[in-house]
This record gives structure tokens, sequence and C-alpha cells, in this order.
């Protein structure tokens, strides 16, 4: 039978050791600290391009088509951060205009007159056939403004098939 004996640890050139208590809280909080260090690096050293100022025409007709067709839009804004670095794009769907000059793109309000570049991402899946033979939605040349006097004559043709009061029963 063995005796047992009871451990004891001497200090070795006068270092006390900290314990186990202290070692694992420390390399916890040592963890994090590298961690919050590789993010304000990743941070610090973001340049993203200024892209150009589109007309106002333009973006109306993104966020028409976004609303219409549930298309996900990149929008960049005219404002910069704290540091003068133009900020990240936002990401999201056109929602509507919560006020005359405030517009909601996926949960974010933005300033109207803020938007300085706007992109439609189409999501399409690579294995659809038929997506070469459909006219993409994003074409402007597909969404011609009618002319004044073809206007003139839908507007006779809807007057004159809604106000002929005749009822079919």
């Amino acid at each position: 039978m063995t005796k047992k004996t009871r451990k004891e640890f001497f200090d070795y050139n006068e270092y006390r050791d900290r314990g186990m208590g202290y070692k694992w809280d420390t390399a916890f909080a040592l963890g994090e600290l590298q961690e919050g260090i590789k993010e304000s690096t990743k941070e610090s050293r973001r340049d993203l391009e200024r892209l150009p100022q589109q007309e106002i025409e333009y973006i109306e007709y993104c966020l028409e088509r976004s609303i219409k067709h549930n298309k996900i839009l990149e929008v960049q804004l005219n404002s910069l951060d704290q540091l003068g670095r133009v900020k990240e794009p936002l990401w999201g769907n056109f929602r509507g205009f919560m006020d005359l000059d405030v517009l909601m793109i996926g949960d974010q309000y933005i300033d109207y007159t803020d938007i300085r570049h706007i992109k439609i991402h189409d999501f399409r899946k690579w294995s659809e056939a038929e997506s070469e033979t459909l006219p993409s939605p994003f074409e402007k040349n597909e969404y011609k403004n009618i002319e004044q006097e073809e206007q003139a004559k839908l507007e006779v043709v809807f007057n004159e098939y809604f106000s002929d009061d005749e009822w079919i029963e």
C-alpha cells in the first residue's frame, strides 16, 4: 500500500505562478482581444471606390424595377463616415416611401437625395435555359415612354369603353 502525500509547489527563482483560474480568464480575454484587433484592422484598411453620381431618372427607374419585380438593390450614399471615407453600400429591396423624401431599402430609412449610385442585382439560376430567350426586365429600351399622341388615343378608347352606360348581364 502506497502512502499518499500532499503535493506542495515551491516557488522557483522567485516566480509565483498565477494559478489556473487566472490563466483561463486571461486566455479567453486575449482571444477576444485578438479578434477585435483583426476586425479593427480590416475596418481601417477598408477603402471603397466612390462611384459616379447617377441621374435621378435612372435612380427612379431602378427603384421602380425593385418594387415591381422584387429585385435587390445595392445603394451607395453621398454621405461619408466619421473618418471621411465612403460608407459600405446598403443592400435590400425598395419597400416604398415613408415620407416625401425618405425611402425604405431593406430595413433602413434613407434620404432620397442621399442616393449616389444604385445598382440592381439580378439573381437568376444558371440552369434556367429560358433566361436567354426572355427579355431582361432591366433593359430600359423595353419600357419606352408613350408618346403624347398615343396617350391621347388610349384615353379616347378608355373613355368610350367606360362611358357607354351599357351593362353586360
